[in-house]
């Protein structure tokens, strides 16, 4: 049986930029990175901005590939690049009546790196949860070190739904974001020997709350841990999660394919 897989997030924008994180004999070249993940069987991926710097590259990857599709918004880390251009939100806003735009993302709070002002991170988080309300789309969070004010601004915005992505917190937090709208998405560092809270979080999540991704080229799972990513290594997520809660890689398959179509809109 052939499985079917959904990366419901990877950054092909920097993939393509073979300078920063080459993937050595096999390339870089999109196309050949799309092919590579069509033939382990993902069915579509999500390749959401990071910074307006970028709408234009993840909005034109979506145009060029039918079964890719784009996210904006502006990180976190990068926020502190548009506090002098507040025009940024109407730029974005813009763009999610694009077709192939199916999430404001990726947006949230990251206090680990600290580069932006939390204050100012957080007004834009709130913008981005405000347009996924107005516009019916599901926001991509980043949430690093930051679950408490991720939880409470979620938490302060009626009908917001969306995805935790590259989920880091632990079991209660995960269970505390479903009732919320939050999917739960997995990425590499799940396969990490190390991460048992995650792996202890990857059991308990509702499968019908389930989703999985690469979040490459970052993240790479075990055996290409310390290697640069892509979206056809979403696999080997699916076979973690799979040996974790003790059943099949194909109901793994399965069930996250069939969140990712619905939270997307891509029934």
């Amino acid at each position: 049986m052939a499985l079917t897989l959904v990366d419901t997030h990877c950054h092909l924008d920097y993939i393509a930029r073979q300078e920063e994180h080459p993937l050595g004999e096999e390339g870089t070249d999109p196309a050949k990175v799309v092919a590579r993940a069509l033939e382990t069987g993902v069915e579509f991926l999500v390749n959401p901005s990071v910074t307006p710097t970028r709408f234009n590259d993840v909005i034109g990857l979506a145009e060029r590939f039918e079964h890719v599709y784009a996210g904006v918004a502006v990180h976190p880390t990068d926020v502190k690049d548009v506090q002098e251009t507040p025009e940024w939100a109407a730029e974005l806003e813009a763009l999610l009546s694009h077709p192939k735009v199916v999430a404001v993302g990726e947006t949230g709070l990251d206090y680990y790196w600290d580069v932006s002002l939390k204050d100012f991170q957080k007004a834009c988080f709130k913008t981005h949860l405000a347009l996924g309300v107005k516009h019916d789309l599901p926001v991509i969070v980043h949430d690093r070190e930051a679950h408490e004010d991720v939880h409470q601004l979620i938490a302060d915005t009626p009908g917001v739904r969306g995805i935790m992505h590259c989920f880091s917190g632990d079991s209660d937090f995960a269970l505390k974001m479903i009732e919320h709208g939050f999917y739960i998405s997995f990425a590499g560092n799940v396969t990490f020997k190390k991460a048992v809270e995650l792996q202890e979080a990857a059991k308990v999540v509702p499968l019908e709350w389930l989703l999985i991704e690469t979040d490459s080229p970052f993240l790479s799972p075990v055996p290409f841990r310390g290697k640069p990513n892509e979206p056809a290594r979403v696999l080997h997520v699916a076979e973690k999660i799979a040996e974790l809660r003790g059943i099949t890689v194909e109901e793994v398959a399965a069930v996250t394919t069939e969140n990712a179509k619905r939270v997307f809109g891509l029934q």
